[in-house]
């Protein structure tokens, strides 16, 4: 790892050395985010009431990730703060660019918040990120195709409805099995993992085999050589298949096409007794070393995150864009508890997992991905592909190290 931190600091290096002559406002605060306009107002609005007299400028940028790589440490080139999910925290403090939230907030108040964000945004025990909203892959279902008495609670019942609801006009049941993030959820069933949490590669553990072997079946009653996310999420617009795990951001689409949704539980797999366990993003904000070393610009985000802890605004963005308070008092809100959606994730939380924030997981993504892309699709069998897709790992982490 020590390789790439050296290369992406000799790159911020230069880019700090050719920077424009641009001078430092110690009087105004920049936010970058790649979130959606919802979300912006709901932020602006709450932070222009609250602090009226601050100049704060929330900036959307594409590529956030790969541009903070390169300028995190220049002050003229860096934002103040960014908005972003949690998992690339670990690459970040690596690097160095990170300042902790601890250092601006009361600990005590960590407590308001939902274990699993905390859990997310805390790399090697400290916390780098505050919270905002989270989101997780949810199981829903056509309401006018499947009936509640109907709906899966176990892999074996799912199972039998695709067999016996599956045919040349429909299909009982889609979803991404070809890739990574939809896909863990099936391998935490089993009580695997991609990752070890020591940031070793996982894919040929006896619990990861078993679940790839065991998904096997269920690619029988889906699309034959068919895993993108346009073409699954279209079969469900479309109606052509009565349920799905998919994200929340498919709601408004399923929605405005009429569809009679429903939320349910995740099927529990029925060979270990645990629940499909969904990766979970947590999406919050973090300060960046280069404006925490700032005395001026150190108070005014001390004020922006002591806003930003008021959980009427996790609950605004909740109302506005369909997203999961991380506080635990936003749940005693009456919108918040009679939003089918956001009550989903909430229920949802108890068994999602925290998308791993080690800097190897970047690797995982690809390997474990291209894994289940020869196993699902071009029938490689199961213990040769992942331990082809174990090695490549290791090996790139090594290089990585």
């Amino acid at each position: 790892m020590k390789k790439i931190i050296l290369l992406i600091l000799s790159v911020a290096t230069f880019f700090t050395l050719v920077a424009c002559n641009n001078t430092v406002n110690d009087n105004k605060i920049v936010i970058w985010h790649d979130k959606e306009q919802a979300i912006e107002d709901v932020l602006r609005v709450a932070l222009q009431n609250a602090l009226p007299d601050l100049d704060i400028e929330l900036v959307r940028r594409e590529s956030l990730t790969d541009t903070l790589k390169l300028v995190g440490n220049n002050p003229t080139a860096a934002p103040d703060m960014y908005i972003f999910a949690h998992d690339k925290i670990g690459l970040f403090a690596e690097i160095g660019i990170l300042a902790p939230i601890t250092d601006f907030i009361d600990e005590e108040v960590l407590l308001e918040y939902l274990d699993l964000t905390i859990e997310a945004a805390t790399y090697n025990g400290t916390l780098y990120q505050l919270p905002l909203y989270f989101e997780t892959l949810l199981f829903m279902y056509n309401k006018d195709r499947l009936s509640l008495d109907q709906v899966p609670t176990t892999t074996e019942e799912l199972y039998e409805y695709m067999k016996n609801n599956t045919d040349s006009r429909r299909y009982g049941f889609v979803e991404q099995h070809s890739n990574a993030y939809y896909s863990a959820g099936w391998i935490h069933g089993f009580g695997g993992k991609i990752l070890n949490d020591d940031g070793t590669p996982a894919l040929t553990d006896e619990n990861t085999l078993r679940a790839l072997e065991y998904k096997l079946k269920f690619l029988n009653y889906m699309p034959s050589g068919q895993a993108e996310y346009a073409t699954i999420n279209t079969l469900f617009f479309e109606k052509r298949a009565n349920s799905i795990i998919a994200g929340p951001w498919i709601v408004p689409t399923v929605r405005e096409r009429g569809i009679n949704l429903g939320f349910a539980p995740m099927p529990v797999v029925s060979e270990t007794g645990l629940p499909i366990a969904p990766y979970a993003g947590i999406q919050g904000i973090h300060v960046l070393n280069v404006a925490a070393n700032n005395p001026v610009k150190r108070v005014h985000i001390q004020s922006i995150l002591n806003v930003l802890i008021d959980p009427q605004i996790s609950i605004d963005l909740a109302l506005a864009s369909g997203v999961a308070p991380a506080h635990h008092a936003a749940y005693l809100d009456e919108n918040i508890l009679n939003d089918e959606l956001v009550m989903a994730m909430h229920q949802a939380a108890s068994n999602a997992v925290p998308m791993p924030n080690l800097p190897e997981m970047d690797i995982m993504w690809l390997t474990a991905s291209d894994m289940l892309v020869q196993i699902n699709l071009r029938g490689v069998n199961v213990l040769e592909a992942a331990t082809a897709a174990q090695k490549r790992s290791e090996e790139l982490i090594d290089m990585m190290r």
